[in-house]
Protein backbone atom coordinates (compact mmCIF):
# COMPACT_ATOMS: atom_id res chain seq x y z
CA UNK A 1 0.00 0.00 0.00
CA UNK A 2 1.50 3.67 -0.81
CA UNK A 3 1.04 6.45 0.73
CA UNK A 4 -0.75 8.06 -1.50
CA UNK A 5 -3.33 5.05 -1.36
CA UNK A 6 -3.51 5.28 2.15
CA UNK A 7 -4.42 8.90 2.87
CA UNK A 8 -7.08 9.02 -0.10
CA UNK A 9 -8.44 6.02 2.30
CA UNK A 10 -8.71 8.36 4.99
CA UNK A 11 -10.17 10.80 3.01
CA UNK A 12 -7.71 13.12 1.69
CA UNK A 13 -8.11 13.08 -2.09
CA UNK A 14 -7.24 16.39 -3.32
CA UNK A 15 -3.39 16.96 -3.98
CA UNK A 16 -3.12 20.01 -1.36
CA UNK A 17 -4.71 17.28 1.02
CA UNK A 18 -1.79 14.86 0.58
CA UNK A 19 0.52 17.46 0.50
CA UNK A 20 -0.30 18.24 3.82
CA UNK A 21 -0.30 14.69 4.81
CA UNK A 22 3.17 14.26 3.95
CA UNK A 23 4.36 17.88 5.79
CA UNK A 24 2.55 17.05 8.99
CA UNK A 25 3.83 13.57 9.13
CA UNK A 26 7.50 15.12 8.03
CA UNK A 27 7.27 17.70 10.93
CA UNK A 28 5.98 14.82 13.21
CA UNK A 29 9.14 12.90 12.63
CA UNK A 30 11.73 15.54 12.75
CA UNK A 31 10.06 16.25 16.31
CA UNK A 32 9.60 12.65 17.42
CA UNK A 33 12.12 11.18 15.51
CA UNK A 34 14.83 12.50 15.09
CA UNK A 35 16.45 13.28 18.50
CA UNK A 36 16.08 10.01 19.30
CA UNK A 37 17.70 8.94 16.69
CA UNK A 38 20.48 11.55 17.01
CA UNK A 39 21.00 11.01 20.74
CA UNK A 40 21.07 7.08 20.01
CA UNK A 41 23.63 7.57 16.71
CA UNK A 42 25.96 9.67 19.34
CA UNK A 43 26.04 7.07 21.77
CA UNK A 44 26.45 4.41 19.31
CA UNK A 45 29.54 6.50 17.50
CA UNK A 46 30.81 8.22 20.20
CA UNK A 47 30.11 6.56 23.52
CA UNK A 48 28.11 7.91 26.16
CA UNK A 49 29.26 12.01 28.03
CA UNK A 50 28.56 13.02 31.12
CA UNK A 51 24.96 14.62 31.41
CA UNK A 52 23.67 13.12 28.33
CA UNK A 53 20.05 11.99 27.95
CA UNK A 54 17.45 11.70 25.65
CA UNK A 55 15.43 14.60 27.34
CA UNK A 56 18.02 16.56 27.25
CA UNK A 57 18.07 16.54 23.45
CA UNK A 58 14.52 17.41 23.47
CA UNK A 59 15.09 20.25 25.42
CA UNK A 60 17.53 21.64 23.11
CA UNK A 61 15.74 21.15 20.21
CA UNK A 62 12.39 22.33 21.57
CA UNK A 63 14.19 25.28 22.92
CA UNK A 64 16.27 26.24 20.07
CA UNK A 65 12.52 26.37 18.07
CA UNK A 66 11.89 29.51 19.61
CA UNK A 67 15.46 30.85 19.82
CA UNK A 68 17.42 31.73 16.25
CA UNK A 69 18.82 28.13 16.14
CA UNK A 70 19.61 27.04 12.82
CA UNK A 71 20.63 23.61 14.00
CA UNK A 72 16.87 23.32 15.62
CA UNK A 73 15.39 24.13 12.86
CA UNK A 74 17.44 21.55 10.57
CA UNK A 75 16.55 18.76 13.10
CA UNK A 76 12.89 19.49 12.77
CA UNK A 77 12.59 20.29 9.23
CA UNK A 78 14.89 17.63 7.79
CA UNK A 79 12.57 15.20 6.97
CA UNK A 80 9.82 17.10 5.08
CA UNK A 81 12.59 18.83 3.33
CA UNK A 82 14.34 15.24 2.38
CA UNK A 83 11.04 14.83 0.69
CA UNK A 84 10.45 17.55 -0.98
CA UNK A 85 14.25 17.03 -2.24
CA UNK A 86 13.38 13.79 -3.32
CA UNK A 87 10.07 14.79 -4.94
CA UNK A 88 12.13 17.85 -6.77
CA UNK A 89 15.06 15.28 -8.45
CA UNK A 90 12.12 12.56 -9.37
CA UNK A 91 10.57 15.12 -11.57
CA UNK A 92 14.01 16.20 -12.56
CA UNK A 93 14.91 12.93 -13.90
CA UNK A 94 11.44 12.07 -15.51
CA UNK A 95 12.04 15.53 -17.41
CA UNK A 96 15.44 14.56 -18.77
CA UNK A 97 13.87 11.65 -19.41
CA UNK A 98 11.05 13.21 -21.76
CA UNK A 99 13.37 15.91 -23.36
CA UNK A 100 16.17 12.41 -24.33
Amino acid sequence: MTMKSMFQSLGMLSPWAVEVGFAVLGLLAGLALMPILIFYAGVSTLGRYEGASLGGIYHVVLSGLGQPSIASWVVVLGPYGLYLLLRGLRAWWRLGANLA
